[in-house]
This record gives structure tokens, sequence and C-alpha cells, in this order.
């Protein structure tokens, strides 16, 4: 396949750095779900996207292995290895389960009103102009702050350093990335080390910082301040782009807008659809463990001390599976049932998903009850960063300005 936007042969040459493949992302799935089961890169990894090739993948930890990175094939040397995201069971099943705690419905559901504290407050910082780029002030800013907050009780000041810090480490320049992550958990690093001596808040932190394995197994101070880094850059750098993504629907869909505002019950079904079309974390890997084929293509275990073949898991070419999801291409608001893969399954399902839910929710009923009628610029088409992540660079919306209250 030679994609006519940019010529590359993504069977043979996937490259999920590829400046283009944001923009072409959906194109280049849905040509590899029709036409290749299992995409190569010359950097020497895999790509799978059919629906049930991923579940298997992600439902069977032996033969796919977390432990040996989970964030590509190629890894920068300065890059730390985070527990629990890149362990596997049982050492992963016992950090998650001290951390599960914070992520269940009822926890998340405690923190609504101040979440929706957060989204005001940010709205009230640009609804006098009549004009906002949503991405940066309003979406990606929404969940790191929340979770910070109101959630982690972290410093809310700090939230602009690791939003940047944690996004440059995931979509910045390769060279960079490495060096990047050591900057942030270098950051939380020493918050852990502040809240040592402080009075227990018996919150997330506090989970982190005195957990302890129970057969022994060492678990570092850089290694709980690597736990803090990757739920906090999870929450800094996927979230906000299905945020993103929402308003940019509502904003050319005005039917759909009017019957969200009309009744927000039908706003959780809708989420589901942004969380399925909008996927923010499409790109996953794991290391192959023992030989497997998968459609067709033999992958192979360690062998001759080589280490095994490394597989990237494309849940966005899951998500427009089309044995799986009727008129894929479509979003539709009203699509149910929905069993969409943007939070993985298995040992690895997203810890944050009914968080994520919540803030997509919020930050959808807040937006609309507060700015009822937005556009966006006449001739406007979204520009979207691809990689590990895919979110829209930019959006900027106009609206009659207000007064706050």
């Amino acid at each position: 396949m030679k994609t006519a936007n940019n010529g590359r042969d993504w069977h043979n040459d996937f490259d999920i750095d590829d400046p283009a493949y944001g923009d072409i992302y959906n194109e280049v799935c849905d040509e590899l779900l029709a036409h290749c089961p299992v995409a190569h890169s010359k950097d020497g990894y895999y790509v799978i996207s059919r629906y049930d090739d991923i579940v298997t993948t992600l439902m069977d930890w032996k033969t796919f292995s977390s432990a040996d990175g989970i964030i590509g094939a190629v890894r920068p040397p300065e890059q730390p290895y985070f527990k629990p995201n890149e362990t596997d069971p049982p050492e992963h099943t016992q950090l998650r389960g001290a951390l599960t705690q914070f992520f269940t419905a009822a926890a998340v559901a405690s923190h609504e009103q101040g979440i929706r504290a957060v989204a005001n407050k940010l709205i009230d910082a640009f609804i006098a102009k009549g004009s906002v780029d949503i991405v940066p002030q309003y979406a990606d800013p929404l969940p790191p702050i929340a979770f910070c907050q109101v959630v982690a009780n972290m410093p809310a000041k700090d939230m602009d350093f690791l939003q940047k810090v944690f996004t440059d480490a995931i979509t910045g320049p390769l060279e960079f990335r490495g060096v990047n992550w050591v900057k942030g958990q270098e950051y939380l690093y020493d918050l852990l080390q502040k809240r040592k001596n402080e009075s227990r808040q018996h919150d997330i932190v506090d989970a982190v910082l005195h957990f302890e394995f129970p057969d022994g197994k060492p678990y570092t101070d850089d290694d709980r301040a690597g736990s803090l880094a990757q739920i906090v850059a999870a929450g800094a750098t996927t979230t906000g782009a299905v945020i993103s993504g929402a308003i940019y629907h509502l904003a050319t869909n005005i039917e759909d807008r009017k019957r969200l505002q009309a009744n927000f019950s039908l706003i959780p079904r809708a989420v589901e659809e942004f969380l399925r079309v909008f996927v923010s974390a499409p790109n996953n890997g794991r290391r192959v463990m023992k030989d497997v084929d998968i459609g067709g293509t033999v992958l192979h275990g360690p062998h001759d001390d080589e280490k095994g073949d490394y597989i990237i898991y494309n849940l966005g070419g899951a998500n427009r599976d089309p044995s799986v999801f009727k008129c894929p291409e479509k979003l539709d608001i009203d699509r149910h049932p929905n069993p969409h893969l943007s939070f993985a399954q298995g040992h690895h399902r997203c810890i944050g998903l009914h968080l994520a839910r919540l803030n997509i929710k919020i930050a959808i009923e807040t937006f609309l009850t507060r700015i009822p009628e937005f556009s966006l610029p006449p001739g406007f088409e979204p520009r979207y960063l691809g990689g590990i992540t895919r979110s829209i660079v930019a959006l900027p919306v106009t609206f009659a300005a207000k007064t706050t209250a």
C-alpha cells in the first residue's frame, strides 16, 4: 500500500513516528484491516490491527509480555521502566491492587463536584473573549489538573510543567523522549521525598509511597516515582485528546450537539463513541515470548540469546474493524453496544477508565451548558499529532462572548 498523502508502504515499512501518521491514521488503519493483518516496520517491530488478534494479545500476558516495555520497540537508553505498566503478574497484580481503590467507579464519582469546578474555572478564563483554542486552554489541562488537584492532592501549580514534559516524552523528538521522562520522574521523586515527612493523607501518593511487595521484591524510590509518573502522564496526554475530538464533532454536527444539549442522559453513550473514534493512546506494545502465528505471520519468541519479536497493537484499528462495528467510519452517538478497545483489556486494562469517562462527560456537559453555540473558522480542518498517542493539534472555536457570573 502506498498512501497518496505521503507515499509510504505501510505494509512493509510501517513507521509509528512518520510525521504524516496522525493525519492519515484512519486511512492506514482501514488499509491494514482490509489487506494486512500483520504489518512490519524496518525498525524491527510488527503491527496488528484486527480486533480479535488484539484481544488475544491483550489477554495472553504469558505469550505477549509487558515486562520489556510497552511504549516502543526502540527504547531511549535514558528512559526508565515503569511499574506496574511495564511488569507482568504477579508483580503487576500486586502493585495495581494497591492503586485500584482510588480508581473505582465509586471513588471517582466522589470527585465529580471538584472536577466540575475545574472545568468551570477553565471556561471562566476565556468565556469573556469569545474565542478559545480548545486544546491548550480547556481539553488538555482539565484532566491533569483534576487528577492532581482533586484526586491526588498534588500541587496544581506545577501541572503546566508536568503536562509539557510528559507530552514531549511521548510525542516529542525521539532523541529527547527519554530525557523528558527523566525530568518528569525527577519532579515526582522530589514530591514523594517531601511527602515522606508529612502526615499521611491516605491518597494515591501515599499508596505509592508506602507500598511494599509481599514477597520482598525491591520497590525503590525511583520505582515509586516511576509509578506515579505513568499515572500522571496517562492523564496529562490522553483524555484531553478525546475531549478535543468530542468538541470538534459537536462543532461540525449541529444536530448531535442539540440532542445532547436537550438531554444530558445521552452523553454517557456518546462518550463511548468519542472514545472509540478519537482513541487517544492507540499504539502500545508487547514482547513475544514464544513462537505464535497471527494472521498467517509467524512471530518468534526468544532464541539464540536474542529477544523475541516486538509487536504493537493498534487499538484504533480494532475500533474500526468492520467485523465488530457496523459502519465503523461513522461517528454515531447512539452506537450500542460499543465494545471499543480504547481502554484495552486484560490485566493491563486502563486503571483510570472511570476517571477518564467522568472527565470527558463533565467537560462536554459544562461546555455545552456555558457555551451552547460555537463554531470553527470557515474551512477549518484539524491536524493530528500521531505516534503512541493521537490528538488534535489545535481547535480554534468562536462563540458569543459572555461575562462571568
